[in-house]
């Protein structure tokens, strides 16, 4: 019998102790108190947990540096992964590179987003899971950017059912380019946003040896944010966009305006969302509240737990843990109520986000599905 699975224990849960304490040594190199040596039992079980979260390479990393004894097979299915992984952000960074080459030479202005730009925060960028390659162009320079890419690749981008952005694949990369980075149903929150997105100076980021734009550190932490709330109010988020904060924060936060966040963050009623989402940054990513901008009550706290107990059953983007695949009457079923249950528990956290991000959802869902009852 077809149901959906809701239930908080959903989830294999893995050792959060451990799997935590080697992030940590990831992303900071801290002296933790780790194992000399893992079981395959117990190894598989935190990779497993890893690849799920999107954070197999920085999992890796923390066991190669630290010298883990490993049984040998595993060892070396682990330095295969991550030769995999690397090889993988090559390629983006590569894609990364012909796009703002053929931007400039086209005289387009855009603002990469995401993905590689918060790689470069990382100690070693090439063993963040890399993933599409996000760009923005405002209304000026969209349809310039379209026919640079047709002019130059031959390629037509597709819209794919989005109300924000189209996508192509060029050379085994795939490319989002996004005429809006943010879509709010408040004409009030939607003006606010692009006038805080059109005022933003930006900044410049080393890729593949060039200068790439991206927003301002103040602005690109707010926006991943924003992005990693979005998913976990839909079908769930990895940890991966909770790491992409954390060294954002640490990285930049001599650039970041911690005043000019914290105003982001009440204009679009997500504080409350950010101290919940940020005490998992600084209870298990080991963050430090300074460098989070803000203290962490108990509330926060317990609404961390919750969103990482989404977090490990649903893993990155929602991918696991669902009965009903990704097609069909019974995903859209299935998804449904992961959403509206996500929404019912996380909608004292940013109540108008939340609203405005329900109608969205259903708003396009109808629109896909109008688009299939014509064909």
């Amino acid at each position: 019998m077809f149901f959906v699975p809701l239930h908080q224990n959903c989830h294999e849960r893995v050792n959060e102790k451990l799997f935590f304490a080697f992030l940590r040594n990831a992303l900071w190199g801290t002296d933790e108190r780790l194992p000399t040596a893992l079981s395959e039992r117990q190894a598989r079980s935190l990779l497993r947990a890893a690849e799920r979260q999107a954070v197999y390479g920085l999992l890796a990393q923390a066991l190669l540096q630290n010298d883990i004894r490993l049984p040998q097979p595993l060892l070396f299915e682990v330095v295969g992964l991550c030769s995999k992984i690397e090889q993988g952000n090559r390629k983006v960074n590569r894609g990364v590179r012909l796009l703002a080459e053929l931007f400039r030479q086209q005289g387009v202005d855009y603002v990469i987003v995401k993905g590689q730009p918060v790689a470069a925060c990382y100690a070693n960028p090439l063993l963040r899971q890399s993933g599409d390659v996000d760009y923005y162009c405002d209304a000026a320079n969209f349809e310039k950017s379209q026919q640079a890419v047709f002019r130059a690749w031959g390629i037509r981008a597709e819209a794919g059912g989005s109300d924000h952005h189209v996508h192509y694949d060029f050379q085994g990369v795939v490319f989002e380019g996004h005429f809006a980075l943010a879509i709010f149903f408040s004409q009030r929150a939607q003006v606010r946003w692009q006038h805080v997105l059109d005022a933003d100076k930006g900044m410049l980021v080393m890729i593949d040896g060039i200068a790439v734009k991206t927003l301002s550190p103040t602005l690109h932490v707010f926006y991943v944010f924003m992005h990693l709330y979005g998913h976990l109010l839909g079908l769930g988020i990895g940890l991966r966009q909770f790491c992409d904060m954390a060294v954002m924060l640490r990285l930049c936060r001599d650039k970041i305006d911690m005043l000019q966040l914290q105003g982001h963050l009440r204009m679009f009623g997500m504080e409350r969302a950010y101290r919940a989402c940020g005490s998992i940054l600084a209870d298990c990513l080991g963050l430090s509240v300074h460098d989070l901008g803000c203290e962490l009550t108990d509330t926060d706290r317990r609404y961390g737990a919750k969103i990482l107990d989404v977090v490990f059953c649903r893993g990155n983007m929602g991918h696991y843990n669902k009965r009903a695949g990704f097609r069909g009457w019974r995903h859209n079923l299935e998804a449904t109520a992961i959403k509206l249950s996500h929404f019912i528990k996380f909608f004292p956290l940013a109540p108008g986000y939340s609203c405005h991000w329900l109608w969205h959802e259903f708003a396009r869902q109808s629109i896909l599905f109008a688009g299939r009852e014509k064909h």
